[in-house]
Order: structure tokens, then sequence, then C-alpha cells
């Protein structure tokens, strides 16, 4: 994948008279008018990781006016790994804080993804409902099924020499491994699997919300059929279990499989889809790992570095000068990881795709107490995944004159279509 990671020239400062509305309190030699990613523009579609590279080179913490911008009239952009460190991991200036409802509850559903929206001390009941079933020891326990799915999968294209690898492999993997999770029937694993690309992927944001409410809807039965008949199976452990001595209330309940249906599908289909473009067009590298397997899991975290593609934010709850940058409480601070992981300060030669880099201290999976749950199971996936696509495909590339298209939203490609000479 190409990518701009030299140092950018540092773009001049926006003057006061520009026509959005700059906080007074933000200095105007932070203040920079530049596409942050932060909505589905032309130029993040097109390569959304070039226009992240444009980024070095500023301030580690800066005000972005761009129209584009996370939230309306611009908001703080956080690019270094300290200053994101620290927001990630200091709660009490930081907040993650999205499910609660004007009345003091939760609002569950599509609104609060549960306990990722929450933080301390209610985020730690919640996480730790999560922390056994994605432990390494439960995802050892599955490895010979996941092996098996993927077989199935790639058994289908396999033999014909090309194939589109988002639709093919990339989207199902994740669905049918949530699926099984989540003790949800087969028989609509072709739903779901078309929920998850509209509600990531569709044309509309009406769209998009009307796929996850129907994912909403059909969770909250299947919860209330988990109650009535219990499985060995995550949903069944959720509608048994009890926070501060009572039942999962049932807006959280539905919080909760909201963020496994969003975390597992669409973060691991984009990690597939970054991971499988780079050996496309990385001959040599493919040829690496196929000669030397036991080198796969250092190259997937070195992808996860190298793309580490999800952007989040927290709001700042407590004045609190961050790198030099006075924020104030109510600000929006915008946390590029992928900035985070390519910082030289933390990976030196970030542009160089090294699979043996060590330590390799990648943001992919966030940080702090909101750091992904299901880091095990995601990692896990694309091992399987790419050791068993490197060993029953030959050489691939991506097809010639295929235009290349990210989605605006968690940075997945919408389509890879791939070729390679078919092995006798």
């Amino acid at each position: 994948m190409s990518q701009t990671l030299a140092p950018a020239a540092i773009p001049a400062a926006i003057p006061a008279a520009i026509p959005a509305a700059i906080p007074a309190h933000v200095p105007a030699e932070l203040v920079f008018n530049l596409d942050v990613g932060g909505a589905r523009t032309e130029a993040f579609r097109k390569d959304p990781f070039k226009v992240w590279g444009k980024l070095r080179g500023l301030p580690p913490v800066f005000w972005s006016t761009h129209a584009e911008a996370i939230r309306p009239g611009g908001c703080w952009v956080a690019t270094g790994a300290e200053p994101i460190r620290q927001v990630m991991q200091d709660w009490e200036h930081f907040s993650n804080e999205r499910a609660r409802d004007p009345n003091g509850g939760y609002s569950g559903g599509t609104g609060g993804l549960v306990p990722l929206y929450m933080d301390p001390p209610e985020h730690g009941k919640y996480r730790a409902l999560l922390a056994p079933v994605f432990s390494p020891k439960n995802i050892d326990a599955v490895e010979q099924s996941l092996t098996g799915l993927s077989s199935e999968l790639i058994d289908a294209f396999a033999g014909k020499g090309e194939c589109e690898f988002m639709t093919a492999y990339a989207r199902p993997f994740p669905v049918i491994v949530f699926m099984r999770f989540m003790g949800l029937p087969m028989e609509g694993r072709e739903q779901f699997i078309a929920w998850e690309h509209t509600i990531f992927q569709g044309e509309t944001l009406e769209a998009r919300r009307a796929a996850a409410m129907a994912v909403a809807g059909y969770m909250r039965e299947l919860s209330e059929e988990k109650r009535r008949n219990p499985g060995d199976d995550i949903l069944s452990g959720l509608v048994r279990a009890e926070v501060d001595g009572a039942p999962i209330r049932p807006e959280m309940l539905a919080g909760m499989n909201m963020l496994l249906y969003m975390a597992g599908l669409d973060t691991v289909a984009a990690g597939l889809g970054h991971t499988l473009r780079y050996l496309a067009e990385h001959p040599k590298l493919q040829r690496r790992l196929r000669a030397n397997p036991e080198m796969i899991p250092d190259a997937i975290e070195e992808s996860l570095r190298y793309h580490s593609w999800i952007p989040t934010g927290r709001l700042c709850v407590k004045d609190i000068e961050l790198n030099g940058a006075p924020i104030k409480a109510g600000d929006w601070v915008q946390t590029l990881l992928y900035a985070a992981s390519n910082d030289p300060a933390e990976a030196p030669d970030p542009s160089q795709f090294r699979p043996d880099r060590e330590p390799n201290r990648h943001f992919a999976f966030g940080a702090g107490v909101h750091r992904c749950a299901g880091s095990h199971l995601a990692r896990r996936e694309m091992r399987i995944a790419v050791r068993m696509l490197l060993d029953r495909l030959g050489e691939f590339r991506v097809k010639p004159g295929a235009e290349l298209r990210y989605d605006g939203g968690l940075v997945c490609l919408n389509s890879l279509p791939l070729e390679w000479e078919v092995k006798a």
C-alpha cells in the first residue's frame, strides 16, 4: 500500500480572520485547516493513510478547523504517541462517557456501546464480564474451529485464481466467528453479513442507521429467547450475569451486544483488507512469509502498527494543558491512533514495514482501560487467515485496473480484487 510517511511541510497557521469560530483559548499558532480524515471526503476515501501521513511535522496536539472535522467548528487533534497515551489513560480529564442518557441512565442499543462508552468505575463492572470470554485460554480452545471455518471459505475460491477478497473472506470470516461465539443461528449468516456491510459501508446515513436498528432489534429478541432457553455461549452468559447484585438491565445488555457486534466485525475485516493489500503489493514479503511461516504473528503485529486504522477520541471534562495545548472542559480531542503508532519516537523508521520490529508498541487496539477486550481473538483470526491464505493460494496480486477505495467510517476497503496462479 502506498503510504506517505515522510515529514510533511508544516502548513501556515490559520489567520484569525477565517470564517470559522475558533475558541478564544486556542492559540493561533496551533490552528490549522487540514483534513484529518474525520468524514467521508474524497481524498480520505481514496487513500486515508496518505491523508494521515500529511499530518507529520505538525505539533503533536493542534486545533483543526477543517469543514469535515469531527466536531462542527473544529476540534483538537492529537497525533503524538505520548499525548495520545495520556488522553486514553487519564479518564479524570478525558472522558469516553457517551452511553449515559439525559436522565442519568444509559441509552444502550446503538447509542451507547457498553462498556466502551463508559468511564470507571462503572466501566470495570461490565468489562469484567467480557474479559474471561476473550482470554487467550478461551481463544486457544476454539482455534481448531476457526481454522476449519477459514478453510471452508478458502475452498470456495482457491481454485478460481481470483476473488473479491472483502466479500469472499474478509467480511464473512469475522461475522461467522461472532455468530458462533454469541450462539446465533447459522441460517441467519447471510443477513448478518448484509447488515455488517450496510452499517459500515452503506451509501446513506439513513441506511446505516436502519441496519444498526435491525441488528439491535434482532439481538434484543434473541436475548429474550436465551433468557428462556440458555445455552453455552456468550449471549446466554450475559443474560444470566449480574452487576452490583442485580441482572444486567435490558438497555445495558443491548449496549453490550452492539459493542460485540460493532467491534468484532468491521475491525477484523478492515485489518484483513489492509494486510492482504500490503502483501499483494509486496510479493517479496509474501515469499518471505511463505518460507518462514513462524514470522507471520510478528508480521501481523507490524501490519497492525503500520495501519492502525481506527480513529477515536475523548471529551475533555477538566481543564488541562497537553503538550502545550490549553484544553478546556467541553473540548473534543480526536486521537489518531495511526499517527501514534507511526510516531518516530515510538517506532523508529515508521515508514519501513519490518516484520521483525522489536519492540512493537503500537496503538491499534487503543490504550488504557478501554483497550480492546477482543484483541486476542482479533489477532488469532488475522494470523489464521494470513497463514492459510499464503499456504493455499499462489502468489497473489491486486487485479490490474482495480480502483481501490475506502469507507470513511472505520477505514475499511470497499473491495479488494485479487488474482493468482492456481496451484497444481
